[in-house]
């Protein structure tokens, strides 16, 4: 009799968003966006796994994306950082460059060891969230007139006609407005060093220290 441990759950997806052997994509990004594909219409997040570089070092020849819950917790039940525990699963797809450039299909592994997400869930999980360019304008345009982030959250669930599908995370939109101000820091500062450059020209005497 078949344990819990030893069931395979393998996800139910139309044909055409399913990778087969010898498939080529010509680049890695495609790879990894059709795999991601799969893995949302097929209920699982994805992560980037091994690779292995050709002989000049810069080139890579193979390359493998695996389920997120690839590996094991170092304690049972221990999440990782990501948020989910590693349970071990197989599931994977690993291409090679051929000498075309081009990189085909040599592994595919579709069975999991663990059940599969919902419909509702998965786009909630790690590789398949993520705040889109219109949010991005959105929340630029909100941010400029002072309306909070959370309220903003809660605009683009009733945009999206429910937070279940907005698509990201209260914490996702939260670290891109973090990034946001960190770059405007940035450019801050170097608006200031032009600023000070420009006095100096105009006047030799004039002397300025930025502090770090």
């Amino acid at each position: 009799m078949e344990s819990e441990d030893d069931q395979l759950y393998i996800p139910q997806v139309k044909s055409e968003v399913v990778p087969k052997l010898k498939q080529e994509f010509e680049t890695l990004d495609e790879v990894a966006s059709f795999y991601n594909r799969y893995a949302k219409e097929g209920g699982f997040s994805t992560r980037s796994h091994t690779s292995k570089l050709g002989k000049d070092n810069t080139t890579v020849k193979r390359k493998e994306y695996v389920c997120s819950k690839q590996g094991d917790s170092k304690v049972e039940g221990e999440k990782c950082k990501r948020g989910l525990p590693k349970v071990g699963c197989k599931a994977r797809i690993a291409v090679v460059r051929k000498k075309t450039g081009k990189y085909a299909v040599f592994v595919f592994v579709d069975s999991h060891n663990h059940p599969l997400t919902t419909p509702g869930i998965v786009q909630f999980l790690r590789s398949h969230r993520g705040v889109s360019k219109v949010s991005k304008v959105l929340y630029d345009h909100l941010s400029l007139v002072n309306v909070k982030r959370h309220k903003q959250f809660e605009f683009f669930g009733v945009q999206a006609g429910g937070i279940e599908n907005v698509g990201f995370t209260q914490r996702d939109l939260y670290n891109y407005g973090s990034s946001i101000r960190e770059q405007k820091k940035g450019h801050d500062i170097d608006l200031l060093y032009m600023h000070f450059e420009n006095g100096k020209e105009k006047d030799p005497s004039f002397v300025y220290r930025i502090v770090g």
